[in-house]
């Protein structure tokens, strides 16, 4: 295709991928006209089935005269956004595996999912290290603390990805696993320097750089140190252009975050910010609010030189490169995995399991008390409960809110164990990896009791470490229906934990 052909809205269009959000009724109706009108360059996609998923983007893909990215957030699978696929244990259960192939492996299924689909793009993996336990929004989505670990399983989920006729996305440049603020909520600052970041959060980049992935996604967090000034890396041509592009000579594709995050959100007008992001080194700008404003208001940049035509150039240059070489009937065979998905999903809960300390449950009678702040709005522990009840242990449940801790022990009078489940999580806009004050006083009292004392993380491990007095410490990071069953199989003695977490604690 020669760009040169292409008029200046047509290319400056080629730089937009709004959402398509199936919720929203009016959703689909824009992408058509975005498609038919200004030759969107592609879309990003939220909810739907796979049934509905696939219409959509065929429709669109037959009416659109230049191939379209279709992509999603799968970075845990395609079930993830789209309802009836696979949904896998967060990223932080492969890191406690460490197993390269593991990783390929299902890589290469969630790349057969994204074709059933008619997706194309996935924004993943998560190449941040994460370095800070109280992390708000990386932490389990990440494969640990490790850059070295960081950087051999992203490139084999790179691989699994690219090497099945997907293409991925190394997220989020130059780095989130070390910030204290959801970048979702607000814009983080980092006072890390570059040396600093070459150091660690750099690694697994440039060794997806080394391994040819396909785009990277930078992150909306302020590197002072590095622009001068507090802005989002997003619109730092010191970041992307100078470490990104000139340092880590990538040539590949860059795709902003979402610009419906607060950490770019705060920091201007969304045609301003988009024009930046633009100069500095981004090809596309994700997610806008209006993208049919935004595609007006560019294109009127571009026409005044408020947007160099070397820019809008350089961009479209690369867009139309990647999409002649991945969106061809050569990406469309199907998928050889090994295992379907049951099967994998069984294997990674399995072998994830970390056991910090103690053992099998000794006692035939406890009470579990559960911790839960993931908002579920759900019995969250059912599958945990039936599995121990459905064995020679009788449990019974209690489901803590405010009580006062006296109120709490004299109600594990009676059993022989206390078994406390703590369930957390990360979700964008929620504040769910970290326990409220009432649960860490009740926690410490359980502690001084004369009695079998288990301690059970669903989700992240980092608070575990405040209660290492229990006599066992179990990890696990999901509280997926199969991650949980194994917890009890691993109390009950039924299964051997072989994980090893991947963070410290």
């Amino acid at each position: 295709m020669d760009i040169n052909k292409l008029g200046i809205d047509t290319k400056i269009a080629q730089l937009v991928m709004p959402r398509i959000d199936f919720k929203d009724p009016r959703s689909l109706p824009l992408a058509r006209k975005l498609v038919k009108e200004a030759h969107i360059g592609g879309f990003i996609i939220f909810g739907g089935t796979r049934d509905s998923v696939r219409r959509a983007t065929e429709e669109l893909r037959v009416a659109s005269q230049i191939p379209l990215f279709f992509a999603c957030d799968a970075e845990r699978g395609v079930g993830q956004i789209v309802s009836g696929m696979t949904l896998f244990p967060f990223t932080m259960s492969l890191g406690a595996i460490d197993d390269e192939e593991l990783v390929y492996e299902q890589a290469s299924f969630i790349a057969k999912e994204m074709k059933e689909c008619g997706l194309n793009l996935v924004f993943g993996p998560v190449a941040d290290v994460n370095t800070n336990p109280a992390n708000p929004i990386i932490n389990i989505r990440s494969f640990g603390d490790d850059p070295e670990l960081v950087s051999r399983l992203s490139q084999a989920f790179i691989n699994g990805l690219q090497e099945n006729g997907i293409m991925a996305c190394a997220k989020h440049f130059p780095g989130h696993g070390g910030t204290w603020v959801d970048s979702h909520v607000d814009m983080p600052v980092s006072e890390q320097t570059e040396e600093n970041l070459f150091k660690c959060d750099l690694i697994p980049f440039k060794n997806a750089v080394s391994s040819g992935v396909t785009f990277i996604m930078p992150a909306h967090i302020a590197y002072p140190k590095i622009s001068n000034e507090k802005i989002p890396a997003t619109i730092s041509e010191a970041v992307i252009q100078g470490i990104l592009r000139d340092k880590l000579g990538f040539t590949g594709l860059v795709v902003t975050d979402s610009f419906r995050m607060d950490g770019i959100g705060k920091s201007g007008d969304e045609a301003d910010m988009s024009r930046l992001a633009l100069i500095s080194g981004c090809d596309i700008i994700l997610d806008p609010k209006d993208p049919d404003a935004l595609i007006k208001k560019l294109t009127q940049m571009s026409e005044s030189g408020e947007l160099d035509s070397d820019t809008l150039t350089r961009s479209v240059t690369r867009i139309i490169g990647v999409k002649n070489k991945w969106l061809t009937a050569e990406h469309s065979e199907s998928t050889n995995i090994k295992q379907d998905a049951d099967s994998l999903v069984k294997t990674i809960a399995k072998h994830s399991s970390c056991l910090l300390k103690g053992g099998a449950l000794k006692s035939d009678n406890a009470i579990v008390l559960i911790f839960d702040v993931t908002e579920s709005g759900s019995d969250i522990s059912s599958v945990f409960l039936n599995r121990m009840n459905g064995s020679v242990v009788r449990c019974k449940k209690f489901g803590v809110l405010n009580e006062d801790p006296q109120y709490i022990l004299e109600l594990s009078e009676g059993y022989d164990a206390i078994i406390c489940l703590i369930y957390t999580t990360v979700g964008a806009w929620k504040k769910e990896t970290s326990l409220p004050e009432n649960y860490n006083t009740i926690l410490n009292a359980i502690e001084t009791l004369q009695k079998e004392k288990i301690l059970v993380s669903i989700g992240s491990p980092y608070v575990v470490s405040e209660f290492m007095n229990y006599d066992t410490v179990l990890c696990i990071f999901d509280h997926m229906d199969v991650c949980q069953a194994v917890a009890a199989d691993v109390l009950l003695g039924k299964i051997e934990p072989t994980g090893k977490l991947s963070v410290k604690i």
